[in-house]
């Protein structure tokens, strides 16, 4: 189970989706769908910080700094997804390239 620094559980209040009822859940079965989510939301950092470095390295000119920013959505059903943004997932990518000195 996923816990805070202060070993409190870190709990996810995933929103309703269209055409889903709400069921009753209990705390126990909240904390496991909430800790699922968080794993997989931490597996889809690591694994877009991943390839997105693979790539920068294979670059000739390589920038100096490098930067990407994308949203994570959390549900229940699915887990951990890109999240999107006016009706499509988004990236955004900021790559500086220095100058001399």
């Amino acid at each position: 189970m996923s816990r805070s620094q202060d070993n409190a559980p870190l709990i996810v209040e995933f929103p309703m989706e269209a055409g889903v009822r709400a069921i009753a859940r209990t705390p126990a079965d909240l904390a496991a769908k909430s800790s699922e989510a968080i794993d997989d939301a931490m597996g889809t950092i690591s694994e877009m910080s991943r390839r997105f470095k693979d790539t920068v390295e294979q670059m000739p000119a390589r920038p100096s700094q490098v930067e990407i920013t994308f949203g994570i959505k959390l549900t229940a059903e699915v887990g951990a997804i890109i999240s999107k943004v006016g009706g499509e997932a988004a990236l955004e990518v900021r790559l500086l390239w220095g100058g001399p000195g």
